[in-house]
């Protein structure tokens, strides 16, 4: 269903979706489109706009961003998208309903790519493929080598919103852009940051590309150390000739001719 008014010399047309019959007759939700065009991505912001607001979208994406964990945050997150998909079935329709009354040639501009709609990051309604798309991925961050883990860090929920919570051994975090594994089970405090409790945290290993002469691993104070692979610090570059078995804290300057020799 579909009204339209004049407005300035040009047409506004609202448009009625979401129609359901009942025994009062007919319920359904209204949007306007900008004014003169008929365009399928202005067409799908228009209707995802009548739901949630610019403000609503954000908060909903921060709180799922925040913390993945939630199920409110999590169910509120899945059921946008539902929206958004809904949004994209009702503007395909009225782009046919707008062609089969003589409409579209006349007020349709093209879509501003040539990619198919689902597969383009629409940015007029705030919410894009790439943002599902990390969503999913934190979802199963958790299954992730430590090799493949330490390559995204941002996957993994921030050591500093942890505060007060029970963290269990195995479980890894981010804290200051590095991941860390809890070594045990432990209430999080902030005077036991990760880079810092050497006994309750270790820096995930590094990827097999790194510990070379010419690629060593950076030192962070808190990071076991093994026999062969190089590692630099204060822009000094050192050999491990023993391996730690555990993570260590002291500079790497202190553990010479123990653990390491500068390279």
């Amino acid at each position: 269903m579909v009204s339209v008014r004049r407005d300035l010399g040009q047409n506004i047309f609202t448009v009625a979706f979401d129609i359901e019959h009942t025994a009062e007759g007919y319920e359904y939700e209204t949007a306007e489109l900008p004014p003169g065009v008929w365009r399928r991505d202005l067409i799908i912001s228009a209707i995802v706009r009548a739901k949630y607001s610019a403000d609503d979208m954000e908060a909903i994406m921060n709180n799922v961003l925040g913390d993945i964990s939630s199920k409110k945050a999590r169910d509120e997150h899945r059921a946008m998208q539902q929206w958004r998909m809904k949004a994209k079935q009702w503007a395909t329709e009225l782009m046919q309903w707008a062609q089969d009354n003589g409409m579209a040639q006349a007020e349709t501009l093209p879509d501003p790519t040539p990619a198919e709609p689902d597969e383009t990051i629409e940015g007029a309604d705030g919410i894009d493929t790439l943002s599902a798309a990390v969503i999913l991925a934190k979802d199963d961050a958790a299954d992730l080598e430590d090799e493949k883990a330490m390559e995204v860090p941002e996957l993994f929920p921030l050591w500093i919103d942890q505060m007060g919570k029970q963290l269990k051994a195995g479980e890894r975090y981010t804290y200051r852009r590095r991941l860390y594994k809890v070594l045990q089970d432990h209430t999080a405090q902030a005077s036991w940051a990760p880079d810092v409790a050497a006994s309750l945290f270790t820096e995930v290993a590094a990827s097999p590309e790194q510990g070379t002469h010419d690629n060593p691993i950076p030192y962070n104070n808190n990071m076991e150390l093994v026999e062969g692979l190089y590692y630099s610090q204060n822009g000094v570059t050192y050999l491990c000739i023993r391996s730690t078995g555990v993570p260590v804290y002291n500079n790497l300057a202190d553990l010479v001719h123990i653990y390491v020799e500068v390279a």
